[in-house]
């Protein structure tokens, strides 16, 4: 081969493969950083517009429905372009969306395609829940269809016969959602659990509200005898639940007093007394002895009274005539039904239980004024809880609700009463409000809603709605770290970016703000945040973001202006490098910051070009190398200049970068010159002392430490980064 010919060959592969591996990529995103696009840019082979960023909503959402005792998984097909995942959640009491219900956003970002909630989550309770994708610009997805889940419990509602049969003992339970099976657990005490209880039997979900079981006694060691049960759900999966709170139960025998007669709907008060609830009851039986025992949904059967073992609980009995007895249960609280079972006893054992029910007189529960703002409603709406008892067609009582409602300013609105039928029509009630009104006028508008239960003179505690607030003042003060020198306590994020500190000052009281963050392309966040300050560890590099509250009230009414404050975060050395590397010293080859419309165009410069060439086998390509080619930069009227010379067996090679960066944000000036031999070793020189970098993050880049061999630069960059505070760092960075 000619000489000549192999020294231009050696040259030219040299300069090619200097410029191909003269970085150490950053292993992130599989060593390349990507920078959010343009929402509207250009194809690169056609010119014309490509459509906005988009995301499809999330399909195939699945809520476990009882799979776990204390949790609900919920499951997401993965949205193609996504950063992370939102998801809203609902309760509600029927297992179908009646379209009436309020969703509250899960505060937690999620960055895989399943999420579990353990979030107080109640038995018999539905829970429904629907997703949205997101990507860290701000673009969103539609949101996803919503899917129900339960979570595995044992049934609250358990009945078990007392004094019904000489030889069974029925227990009877309503069965809980999406249950595949039951475990009947007894105990001889009153205590249930799952190691000192006996299984029983298992007994198999079927159709219907209920559920049974009869237990078939041992007529030698069971008769009459008091039996714990407890009942256990068992999953599709096999998990199982805690087991139910225990019943008690027996078996009547022969010679035991008669039962008791109560008229449940007569006999016990429902709704007529404040203070206690009174069960009377009537006994053919001589001088018996009576045992009364009390349960409530979610709660244990216990007795509260037992003429036979304390002598004390007969003063507790009125006896009104000769066969008739009264009881009055002061240990009760409002809104809770109990059920009592009233026992006569003698000497040869007990009766069968006679079972009613009552209620306090009690005050509507869950009072609550709900913002609405649509095109056609603007205000709050009225939502509460009746009383227990209001559906019961055995209460005899009539009641009356008085509903007061107080304006901001202290007056009094409006004042009504409504009977018994009409009340439930002012639940959904709408109050329409100004979207625009001065203080003068704000004080007119509704604060509050309290509502009074009335009965026979006897009226229960006022239950009182949230406190409508009023419209806040505006910010006063805002301010936004900016390229600042880290605090000891900050840590890049996976893009290398060090948090902005975003802090504010205010005369409103909230103690809640919308925080909104803005790029330069229109792409909106919002943050939820408590406080007056708030750390985004969420910034791109090379993004400039405006950040601005807005203080307003649930309507999203506001009397102040938003303050805005234009900030990013500094970057690591380390991505200092990558950005200078990709965006000036050869945005034709590392690109992982070059904006994407102009890749290819950059592959295809002159610059470009002549590198390319160098590596070509045929000679005649290679000696196109030599010479000048210059490229202009889209941004700061900037461009660069190569030159490409032989020096003996070698090569000098130069680049002068004038006003050069492939981004709005960042650009340097400079210039430097390989010298180097056949083999690709030498030295890389700058004739200006190194580069000086403007723009987002401004600095010195220097060549002294850098070196040539085996074809690619070795050695460590010097860098000066100079922060916005007016402090700088200079450290060695690694090639």
């Amino acid at each position: 081969m000619n000489k000549r010919f192999l020294l231009i060959s050696l040259f030219f592969i040299s300069i090619s493969l200097l410029w191909i591996s003269c970085n150490a990529d950053i292993l992130i995103n599989n060593g390349e950083i990507t920078l959010p696009e343009n929402n509207t840019s250009k194809d690169e082979g056609t010119g014309t517009d490509i459509p906005p960023v988009e995301l499809a909503k999330p399909t195939r959402v699945n809520a476990t429905k009882s799979y776990y005792a204390d949790s609900i998984n919920i499951t997401w097909s993965a949205v193609p372009g996504a950063d992370y995942y939102t998801i809203e959640k609902t309760a509600h009491e029927e297992e179908l969306l009646q379209g009436t219900e309020v969703w509250t956003e899960i505060q937690q970002s999620i960055m895989s395609t399943s999420f579990k909630d353990h979030d107080n989550l109640q038995p018999s309770m539905y829970y429904s829940y629907r997703v949205t994708a997101h990507t860290n610009e701000g673009v969103f997805s539609p949101v996803s269809a919503s899917s129900t889940g339960t979570i595995l419990a044992s049934p609250e509602v358990v009945t078990v016969s007392q004094g019904e049969s000489e030889s069974e003992i029925y227990v009877i339970w309503e069965q809980m959602p999406h249950v595949n099976s039951y475990i009947i657990y007894m105990s001889s005490g009153d205590t249930i659990s799952g190691v000192a209880s006996e299984v029983k039997a298992t007994v198999a979900s079927r159709e219907g509200v209920q559920n049974g079981y009869a237990y078939q006694i041992d007529p030698n060691r069971e008769s009459g005898k008091e039996l714990a049960f407890g009942i256990c759900s068992v999953g599709d999966t096999g998990n199982r639940s805690d087991i139910s709170l225990p019943r008690i139960g027996y078996t009547i025998i022969p010679g035991a007093p008669s039962q008791p007669d109560i008229n449940p709907q007569e006999d016990v008060t429902k709704g007529t007394s404040t203070a206690g609830i009174t069960i009377k009851f009537r006994t053919n039986a001589e001088n018996p002895d009576f045992l009364i025992r009390r349960s409530s949904p979610g709660s244990s059967e216990e007795v509260i009274l037992d003429t036979s073992t304390s002598e004390a609980d007969r003063d507790n009995i009125t006896a009104i005539s000769a066969n008739e007895y009264e009881f009055t249960d002061y240990a009760v609280a409002r809104n809770v039904e109990y059920t009592y079972s009233v026992i006569a006893i003698n000497d040869i054992g007990m009766s069968q239980a006679a079972s009613a029910s009552g209620y306090l007189l009690s005050p509507v529960t869950n009072v609550s004024l709900n913002p609405v703002t649509t095109n056609d409603r603007f205000g709050y709406e009225l939502s509460f809880r009746l009383p227990v008892g209001s559906d019961d067609p055995d209460r005899t009582a009539v009641y009356e609700y008085d509903i007061v409602a107080t304006s901001k300013g202290g007056t009094t609105l409006w004042q009504e009463t409504y009977s018994d039928a009409d009340i439930s029509g002012q639940m959904g009630r709408f109050f329409d409000f100004a979207r625009n009104v001065t203080r003068e006028e704000e004080e007119k508008e509704l604060q509050k809603i309290e509502i009074t239960v009335k009965y026979d003179g006897m009226t229960t505690s006022t239950a009182t709605s949230n406190i409508i607030a009023d419209i806040p003042d505006g910010i006063d003060t805002m301010e936004a770290s900016s390229n600042s020198k880290p605090l000891s306590s900050d840590s890049p994020n996976s893009r290398g970016v060090y948090p902005v500190h975003v802090r504010w000052t205010t005369e409103s009281t909230s103690p809640n703000f919308t925080l909104f963050r803005q790029d330069q392309d229109g792409n909106l966040t919002k943050f939820n945040v408590s406080g007056r300050e708030y750390t985004d560890e969420s910034t791109m590099p090379l993004v400039i973001y405006e950040y601005w509250i807005e203080a307003k009230d649930a309507l999203g009414r506001t009397f102040g202006e938003p303050h805005a404050a234009n900030s990013y975060g500094a970057v690591t050395l380390e991505v200092y490098k990558d950005m200078f590397e990709s965006l000036s010293l050869k945005p034709w080859d590392k690109q992982s910051y070059v904006p994407s419309e102009y890749r290819t165009w950059w592959k295809n410069t002159e610059v470009a070009k002549k590198i390319e060439k160098g590596n070509s086998s045929s000679l005649t390509t290679q000696m196109d190398a030599l010479g000048s080619a210059s490229a202009s930069a889209h941004f700061h009227n900037g461009r660069v200049d190569y030159n490409a010379s032989m020096n003996g067996i070698g090569a000098i090679i130069s680049f002068t970068y004038t006003n050069f960066g492939e981004n709005a944000n960042w650009w340097m000036n400079g210039q430097y010159s390989m010298d180097v031999d056949a083999s690709g070793t030498g030295s890389a020189s700058t004739a200006t002392n190194g580069f000086d970098i403007q723009g987002m993050y401004p600095g010195h880049i220097g060549l002294e430490e850098i070196r040539v061999s085996s074809k690619a630069f070795t050695g460590r960059y010097t860098i000066r980064y100079d922060y916005g505070t007016g402090e700088s760092t200079t450290a060695m960075v690694d090639v």
